[in-house]
């Protein structure tokens, strides 16, 4: 228990962190399955098994169109079987295809055409997308978006902001090109921004000026114990001069924002990526299955909502995931299409296998390098 409660940051339940943790999984995976079953089947693709989780199945059902649902023992992940798959990675089963009928072979996913296969695998991440967009939609509308004038009104002593001559009273109206509506928007590209040189075009006084400047890295502890480095430039609103509003936002309006805001958390998870790659990332900052454990945990104690948006970020980064070009993943597949239809054949099946090999092997070591990760951030 006292491994528990360092793992979680305070001493909730295991039963909360668990059922908080397997609950967003299993959510976002079935989101995810959901989209290349639907597909499938507007393709008329037969689909044999639509399964949560891995394993020996604890229970489910068989539908009229003969596909197996089924919940299975370990709730990592899941995955949906199609006619004619060998395994559940998708791959062909030849014995079984050459016996096929010309019927039997319009309703077999391998033996479609390759824009219906890319289209049932693009739909998990798709799904996934839609997902994140349609719970942020949701929250505009009802709870509104916070609003707060993006006007200095404080500049801090020997911060970033003194240092590239932000002055008392400009309104920060761009970061990098990107237009800046309130106070909350500035939050979103700094903090991402630590000893990055940013351009800045501030309003001071009717009159547009440009600004360079490098926020400074800020070590943000929460109020659960859990660390980030977050970028920080020394700026202050003064909320008494313009209390924050938070204004509902109709459909149209709120889906365009909710597209804005997915996009935004891609390119910052990609640019992220490519700062790890390079070597200018922190390695800390890297979330695996038991930081993701932890923080829905604590989220869970917050309430659902706050769960909810949890669950909306994780289904980006789950579904920008998936879209990478590894083998086992849906971007690994697609790229076997892609190179199927420059050449006309598919690759030889060898060299499939090694692929899918390599891909196993990545994935493995990615999910065991994150976790140690974790564990020795948290501690």
């Amino acid at each position: 228990m006292e491994l528990l409660t360092n793992i979680t940051g305070f001493g909730g339940s295991a039963f909360q962190y668990i059922f908080g943790f397997i609950s967003v999984l299993m959510v976002i995976v079935f989101i995810h399955e959901m989209g290349h079953f639907l597909v499938a089947r507007w393709c008329n693709i037969r689909v044999d098994v639509f399964s949560i989780g891995f394993g020996r199945e604890l229970f489910g059902y068989t539908d009229k169109k003969q596909t197996r649902w089924k919940l299975c023992l370990i709730p990592l992940g899941g995955y949906v079987k199609f006619w004619g798959d060998n395994g559940e990675a998708s791959f062909a089963d030849d014995d079984a295809i050459n016996k096929l009928t010309d019927a039997e072979k319009k309703i077999c996913f391998q033996t479609n055409p390759l824009w219906k296969k890319a289209a049932v695998v693009v739909a998990g991440p798709m799904a996934n997308f839609v997902f994140a967009i349609a719970i942020f939609t949701a929250f505009l509308m009802s709870s509104g978006q916070p609003f707060v004038s993006p006007r200095v009104d404080n500049v801090v002593k020997g911060g970033a902001a003194e240092r590239a001559g932000i002055e008392i009273g400009d309104i920060i109206v761009q970061i990098n090109g990107n237009e800046i509506a309130t106070f909350t928007d500035i939050r979103k590209y700094i903090m991402f921004s630590a000893d990055k040189k940013l351009s800045l075009l501030v309003d001071r006084g009717g009159v547009n000026k440009s600004l360079d400047i490098t926020p400074s890295k800020f070590t943000y502890t929460d109020k659960f114990g859990n660390e980030q480095n977050i970028g920080r430039i020394g700026i202050i609103h003064n909320s008494s001069n313009d209390e924050m509003q938070f204004k509902t936002l109709s459909l149209p309006d709120a889906f365009v924002t909710s597209l804005g805001e997915v996009k935004f958390i891609m390119q910052q998870t990609l640019i992220s990526i490519k700062d790890l790659i390079i070597g200018q990332g922190d390695i800390k900052q890297l979330g695996g299955p038991v930081k993701i454990a932890q923080h829905s945990g604590q989220l869970a104690s917050e309430g659902i909502l706050p769960l909810v948006r949890l669950a909306a970020l994780l289904s980006i980064g789950i579904g920008l995931f998936n879209l990478f070009p590894i083998p086992m993943l849906d971007g690994g597949h697609l790229v076997f299409y892609s190179i199927e239809a420059i050449l006309g054949k598919p690759l030889p099946k060898i060299y499939m296998e090694y692929a899918m090999r390599f891909g196993i092997l990545l994935l493995f070591s990615f999910f065991i390098f994150v976790t140690v990760n974790d564990i020795i951030s948290i501690f």
